[in-house]
């Protein structure tokens, strides 16, 4: 009996732990984000990497602007939310598609796909947290 209890309690707390940790994405409005541009997102960061691999250093450089378009339209976003990891997700990104960028200008076509690899896992992180579920 007793380890029934401890054990229904035991899920209790983590039921309640999860719903807290998920309630401020569940609560955010989302409904004037730019939709055109996360699927512009979408499906730069999905050639961003094949790009720079491919050593196309030119669309490389297309990729990026999109994608800092759309991080400081995040950071942006979400700042006027108050909502600080979405910020600091966002900044993390600019950052990564700065570090493509240089890499790229000076030729360095392997650090620049190794962040690009990371850019992509930012943009994960942030849609696990933030993306409406239907819309994944």
């Amino acid at each position: 009996m007793k380890n029934k209890t401890s054990y229904r309690n035991m899920l209790l707390r983590v039921g309640s732990f999860v719903l807290v940790l998920a309630t401020p994405a569940l609560a955010l409005d989302l409904h004037d984000y730019d939709d055109d541009l996360m699927r512009d997102l979408d499906r730069t960061i999905k050639f961003f990497e094949p790009d720079i691999t491919a050593q196309n250093a030119s669309a490389a450089k297309e990729d990026a602007a999109i994608l800092l378009e759309g991080f400081r339209y995040t950071e942006d976003y979400f700042g006027k939310k108050g909502v600080a990891d979405a910020v600091a997700i966002s900044r993390d990104g600019s950052k990564l598609v700065d570090v493509v960028l240089r890499n790229v200008e000076k030729g360095d076509f392997d650090s620049a796909a190794a962040a690009a690899r990371d850019t992509t896992q930012v943009c994960k992180s942030c849609h696990e947290l933030y993306k409406p579920r239907l819309a994944r």
